[in-house]
């Protein structure tokens, strides 16, 4: 890990990142939002992927099961039983698609808003808090780079190759 620990390498230290010390702070990012993950499905008694499926709904918005299916990296049945489960709870509503009658869309409901953002409120906070910190030019350096970390890390997951299990192993 180097020289610095975590804690010196987090707030304003005057360490110059390098290229691989900015690839690991953004790796840390990533392992911490992935416990994060786990906590907060846990904590709302549902699976990963049912707490992904409300995150990207409440970011993009409404949005078909097919396309829902491919962001969750799951098929089309799987992502209807999933649907069904988080329907029953009161997270999800399937309305008509306003140009396309035989499509639906995939709606969140305000009881899934307030129960995740009882959850995650605080911890936005304070991330909007740590941006009021940046000048201006920081925070467009920072979502260029988080913008384009974010297309890396979505192509080379649609880019991965079926996992082969080795021989003599079965699933």
């Amino acid at each position: 890990m180097g020289a610095e620990s975590r804690s010196e390498r987090s707030g304003d230290n005057g360490l110059e990142y390098t290229p691989a010390e900015l690839a690991r702070a953004a790796r840390r990012v990533d392992m911490a939002a992935v416990g994060m993950h786990l906590e907060t499905s846990s904590r709302m008694g549902m699976t990963q992927a049912e707490l992904l499926a409300i995150e990207w709904l409440g970011m993009d918005g409404d949005l078909g099961p097919t396309e829902l299916a491919h962001r969750l990296h799951i098929r089309t049945g799987a992502v209807t039983a999933l649907l069904d489960r988080l329907e029953r709870r009161g997270h999800v509503v399937r309305v008509p698609h306003p140009s396309d009658r035989r499509k639906l869309l995939v709606r969140l409901t305000a009881t899934a808003r307030s129960e995740t953002m009882a959850i995650l409120h605080p911890m936005i906070d304070e991330v909007m808090e740590l941006a009021r910190g940046l000048t201006t030019e920081d925070r467009r350096r920072i979502g260029r780079y988080l913008d384009g970390l974010a297309a890396i890390v979505a192509r080379y997951a649609a880019e991965l190759p079926p996992h082969t299990p080795p021989d003599g192993v079965s699933r």
